[in-house]
């Protein structure tokens, strides 16, 4: 298992220099190395353990249920980008450097999940979020500045969780996580349990853009090299829901806080981190229906859905915790492939505004049906796998009686309808520009991935058994909620509260909708298409009735592109923005620099003089 993670490290230095060499040749082993990974995975048992000495401090290592489940979710991910990138990477610079620190971000995640102390977690951790630090300053010339907000929050995560670790290595003597489980169970210390709690969670918040530590997705999502979106908001964002998935159940809350306030059958803890969610969940919502960029509006969608799996994880019910899980995967899915098709979009047209396109369905129509399906699966909608997920977490917050963020969940689901559709109308739907006539389809390279990965989400909305039963595993082996089962595979069913949902059977009745649909489209006439700038009549067909009689000197203007949901924006215009506050304290951090940077180091002699006698009159005050 170490000799596996070491390998890959060593893996990605030999895969620069093939790179420098032949930089096709180095994506191809890139992703050769990641297919093998994937495979060595599934050869892993479940409970084999390691330890490795480095530098006399003990490292442990185990491979669990939600090991391998977090790190397939990764491997589908970043295997996919790999073979993405085999024609992608062509119009990137530091293809080398790319190549090598994608691996590296494979094997700290690998190093991550496998870690059984916190130790361990913590150097993965860094390894992992520092090469993906040196990959987002190669997108876009503001990428630099983005990168630096991207440090600036991972290390606010980082040093909390450094902090939380060093507070339980002193009062337990031991980093080692099913230790620590134990001794938190039996301490009595509510303060320090809370503590710790809270400062593990922050670096969760910090990586998964949950609010109030969101302000650095929107940018760096977008301005970082395109395929490396998909990693960002498909795979990096999932080290964040593990560290959730390890404080709230690993450690397990309920038992841990059973002393604490409670409130519908979840502590006050928890109760905190749902309300996270909740406020996400609206403000990644209520940002992506107004962004003309459309990575920026994949990037709030991201806070969205990461507050859909913290509310889900947070309730510690057997259905919300399960549906939390599964939104984990169904989210890395959909994100993957809706930011690759966006990478696909910029290859061909050099630009990722929604406002400067239209029409590329004639054009990209395999691209445009892997949008469509994501989308039908990042809004909950059946028969794609997105819906189960959303569908469980609903069921475990009415069961709760938290009827407040069901509502605010169920918002979140009808303004990811209003957000998605934003790019299909405006990118791929209405009149095609001038200037992308002449655009073709994404190369096939680039198109295979996204059409496996769309065909992995489908196939799970029809039959989910297999990966819901492994998060079934995960859920009895943390002990959430043992005595209720879920999964029903014999039957094809998977049990809630208020009902059952039966994969097989909607999957039937929606196939039939679509049979007797295209019977009927077939049978009746078809409407005509014409050109807008076509002569008034033609054969004595009159051709310009859609413009009442009028000419047409330009059919761009009439694609409805711009300022899409107006009506809808101006109720939330003028709202306080949270990245504003945070920008203006950086701003105040700055302007504090500037001042000691004058004062303190600035190169007039009149300036040195004077701190010169200060120190002088310091001292003698002192000695006096």
């Amino acid at each position: 298992m170490t000799a596996s993670l070491i390998t890959l490290m060593v893996l990605s230095v030999v895969v620069y220099f093939i790179s420098k060499m032949n930089w096709k040749l180095g994506t191809i082993v890139n992703f050769l190395v990641g297919l093998f990974s994937m495979f060595y995975v599934f050869t892993l048992k479940i409970g084999f353990s390691e330890t490795i000495v480095l530098f006399g401090q003990k490292l442990y290592f185990e491979w669990t249920d939600v090991s391998f489940y977090f790190s397939m979710v990764s491997l589908m991910v970043i295997v996919a980008i790999m073979f993405f990138s085999i024609r992608w990477l062509e119009t990137q610079r530091y293809r080398a450097a790319f190549n090598m620190f994608v691996l590296m971000v494979t094997a700290g995640s690998l190093g991550v999940f496998m870690a059984a102390d916190l130790i361990t977690l913590y150097i993965f951790w860094e390894i992992a979020v520092l090469s993906s630090l040196l990959v987002v300053p190669m997108g876009k010339e503001e990428a630099k500045r983005a990168a630096v907000v991207y440090a600036v929050m991972s290390a606010v995560g980082t040093y909390a969780f450094l902090y939380g670790a060093f507070l339980i290595y002193q009062r337990y003597g031991t980093f080692r996580i099913s230790s620590v489980v134990q001794s938190m169970v039996n301490d009595t210390s509510t303060g320090f349990k809370l503590a710790v709690f809270l400062l593990l969670s922050l670096a969760g918040i910090a990586k998964s853009g949950i609010f109030p530590l969101h302000t650095w997705i929107r940018k760096t999502y977008a301005l970082s090299p395109d395929a490396f979106s998909s990693i960002l908001s498909g795979q990096l964002s999932k080290l964040g829901n593990y560290i959730f998935t390890l404080v709230i159940a690993v450690v397990p809350s309920l038992k841990v806080f059973s002393d604490l306030i409670v409130y519908s059958n979840v502590p006050l803890p928890n109760y905190l981190l749902i309300t996270l969610g909740n406020i996400s969940i609206v403000i990644g919502t209520l940002m992506a229906i107004k962004q003309d960029d459309m990575k920026m509006l994949m990037a709030f969608s991201s806070v969205a859905n990461g507050g859909y799996i913290l509310v889900g994880l947070g309730t510690m019910d057997p259905l919300g915790f399960e549906g939390g899980m599964f939104h984990i995967f169904n989210h890395a899915v959909a994100s993957a492939v809706i930011f690759m098709a966006f990478a696909a979009v910029i290859y061909r047209t050099k630009t990722s505004k929604i406002s400067e396109m239209g029409g590329l369905i004639h054009k990209m129509p395999i691209t445009f049906l892997a949008y469509l399906f994501s989308i039908i699966s990042l809004a909950g909608i059946p028969p794609m796998s997105g819906f189960i997920s959303k569908w469980m977490i609903y069921q475990a917050l009415v069961r709760k009686g938290m009827f407040i963020t069901a509502f605010l969940a169920f918002f979140g689901s009808i303004g990811s309808f209003l957000y998605v559709f934003r790019p299909l109308a405006g990118v791929f739907l209405g009149q095609l520009p001038k200037k992308y006539r002449e655009v073709r389809e994404a190369p096939v390279v680039m198109l295979v991935p996204m059409a496996l990965l769309v065909l992995v989400s489908f196939f799970l909305g029809v039959w989910p058994f297999p990966v819901l039963q492994t998060i079934e595993n995960i859920r009895m082996d943390l002990g959430v909620a043992t005595s209720f089962k879920i999964v029903d595979r014999e039957n094809w069913l998977i049990r809630g509260f208020a009902g059952s949902w039966n994969t097989v059977l909607v999957f039937s009745l929606f196939l039939t909708g679509f049979v007797v649909a295209y019977i009927l489209y077939s049978l009746f006439p078809r409407a005509r298409k014409v050109d807008l700038m076509a002569p008034h009549r033609e054969e004595g067909t009159p051709l310009n009735v859609y413009t009442g009689g009028e000419f047409i000197y330009s059919p761009d203007l009439y694609h409805y592109n711009t300022n899409f949901y107006a009506g809808f924006e101006r109720m939330y215009r003028n709202h306080p923005s949270w990245e504003g506050i945070t920008s203006a304290i950086g701003k105040l951090f700055h302007d504090i620099g500037e001042w000691f940077h004058r004062w303190f180091f600035a190169s007039s002699a009149s300036v040195y003089t004077f701190w010169v006698v200060a120190t002088l009159l310091l001292i003698f005050w002192v000695r006096w």
